[in-house]
C-alpha cells in the first residue's frame, strides 16, 4: 500500500510491506527539525566544580576499600580483623549509592567531554553539552511525522549494526522501532530503515 502525504512542505512515499516495518521512500530529502521551538527538555545541570568532586570521591570510592583489606592483610590494623565478604559487601553498596545517585556524573566521566559547540549522547534519551560553567544533560523531542500517528520522537540507544551515516537514532514513543528515525548534527530526523537487531555473540 502506498501512502501520499506532505509534511514540512515536501512530498513522503511510505510503503507498508507484509512484515510491518515501515519503509519510508526520502528521495525528497523529508525530515522533521527535533531541536526546534519547545522541544528541549534540560535535565540537570552539572558545574565543572561538582563534576570535579564526583571524579575525586569517585577514585577514594574505588580505593579506599581495596587500601583498607591490604592494611587488614598487612596486620596494620588488625583490631578490625573483618573478613573478606564484608570490604566486597561495602564496596558494593557504596558503588551502588554512586550509580543511583550520580550516574550521569560517572556517565560523563567514561565519556568524555564534547568539543564546545558539539554534544554527545550520555545514553538512552539523554545528551550533554559543554556550558561555560560545566556541562547540562537534555534531550529533544517532537511529533513523530509517519502518517496517521501522534507519537513522538525519542533519541535511542544507537543500533549495533551502525553505518556511521547518522550521529543520533530515534525512535516513535507509540510505535516504537516501525517508525524509526536517523538524526544528524543538526538535529534533523529523517524517517529511514533501522536494523535494530543485535549482533550475534560469537562463541569463541
Amino acid at each position: 500500500m502506498e501512502i501520499e502525504q506532505k509534511n514540512i512542505g515536501k512530498n513522503q512515499t511510505v510503503i507498508n510491506n507484509e512484515s510491518g516495518v515501515i519503509n519510508v521512500n526520502n528521495h525528497h530529502g523529508q525530515y522533521t527539525n527535533l531541536a526546534g521551538e519547545n522541544t528541549a527538555r534540560i535535565y540537570k545541570e552539572i558545574s565543572h566544580s561538582e563534576q570535579s568532586k564526583f571524579i575525586v570521591s569517585f577514585v577514594a570510592v574505588c580505593l579506599l576499600p581495596g587500601l583498607s583489606l591490604v592494611a587488614d592483610l598487612m596486620q596494620i590494623h588488625p583490631a578490625i580483623n573483618l573478613p573478606l565478604w564484608a570490604y566486597v559487601a561495602a564496596f558494593g553498596v557504596i558503588f551502588g549509592v554512586v550509580l543511583v545517585g550520580y550516574y550521569d556524573n560517572l556517565r560523563i566521566f567514561v565519556v568524555g567531554a564534547p568539543n564546545k559547540e558539539e554534544c554527545k549522547q550520555l545514553y538512552a534519551d539523554r545528551l550533554f553539552s559543554r556550558t561555560e560553567d560545566g556541562y547540562v544533560v537534555f534531550t529533544h523531542t517532537t511529533a513523530c511525522i509517519y502518517p496517521d500517528c501522534c507519537g513522538n520522537i525519542v533519541i535511542a540507544t544507537p543500533p549495533e549494526r551502525y553505518n556511521g551515516e547518522y550521529s543520533f537514532f530515534g525512535k516513535c514513543s507509540l510505535a516504537g522501532r516501525q517508525h524509526s528515525y536517523g538524526i544528524d548534527y543538526n538535529f534533523k530526523a529523517y524517517p529511514i530503515k533501522v536494523d535494530w537487531r543485535p549482533i550475534p555473540k560469537s562463541n569463541q
